[in-house]
């Protein structure tokens, strides 16, 4: 027993001084100039790491403050630009505009060729044009064998009461789009196009001097006082006629939708 009990003693002052040894190497080692020298080192080096990455994001934060500001810059342009471009478009029988975002630029009066002289004159103007109510005029006189340009009536009796009326028109202009379009056949615009109006198309009657189709609005209003049967130049409903034209989809003899689209 008293064997076992030295033997016991001599092991725990065996492992006491092997502690106390390696207490004392940490403590050497915690206060090596080297152990020192080379944390600092190392810190150092982390610093500059550290300093070079914060350059760089400095570079590149600055950069992209410059590519940021150029597109505000660029942004602001093309708002101030769509604020200031936009399509126009004539309103057939009617002196204002009703689409959305749209101004008038001027009213006035629907003018094109004589519907017809004689068998013997079928020439002249084919397109219609809308003229503004406040005219520069010319003083230069034309001759007799120039072109003219006649009033416009409404001659169909589906117009009803305002047969032989003058047509009004109108000059629109549509804000913020690039492209203002009469699509025919149609009461609905495409998907994409806002609408500016619709009506039905009208043009000369086949046996008449030529006429362009034009898209006269639904609800026509006229010349305040040109309830007169001038028979100038004449405006009638359009129908279609099967044969190279499909039918279906279309349908012979009937009225043809039309309306006016921007985009």
């Amino acid at each position: 027993m008293l064997k076992f009990f030295i033997l016991v003693l001599g092991i725990l002052f065996v492992n006491g001084n092997d502690n106390i040894d390696k207490k004392s190497s940490k403590r050497l080692l915690l206060n090596d100039p080297d152990v020192i020298g080379n944390r600092l080192a190392h810190l150092e080096s982390t610093l500059q790491t550290v300093t070079r990455s914060l350059t760089d994001l400095e570079t590149k934060y600055s950069h992209q403050e410059g590519v940021i500001s150029g597109l505000q810059r660029e942004l602001e342009k093309e708002r101030t630009k769509s604020q200031t471009h936009g399509s126009t478009y004539i309103r057939w029988g009617r002196g204002d505009c009703s689409g959305t975002n749209t101004d008038l630029v001027y009213s006035g009066y629907a003018v094109g060729e004589k519907n017809s002289y004689s068998s013997s004159y079928k020439g002249g103007a084919s397109n219609m044009l809308c003229l503004p109510t406040d005219p520069e005029l010319s003083n230069n006189t034309a001759s007799s064998s120039d072109s003219y340009m006649y009033g416009t009536e409404f001659q169909d009796s589906h117009f009803g009461s305002i047969v032989d009326e003058d047509v009004t028109c109108a000059l629109c202009r549509s804000a913020n789009t690039s492209s203002s379009v009469m699509f025919p056949s149609r009461k609905t615009c495409y998907p994409g196009w806002k609408k500016e109006y619709g009506g039905i198309i009208v043009s000369s009657a086949y046996s008449h001097n030529p006429s362009p189709y034009i898209c006269v609005d639904s609800n026509p209003t006229f010349v305040t006082g040109g309830k007169r049967s001038n028979d100038d130049h004449l405006l009638y409903i359009t129908k279609m006629r099967c044969g190279s034209l499909p039918c279906p989809p279309y349908v012979d003899n009937v009225q043809v939708y039309c309306v006016v689209c921007s985009k």
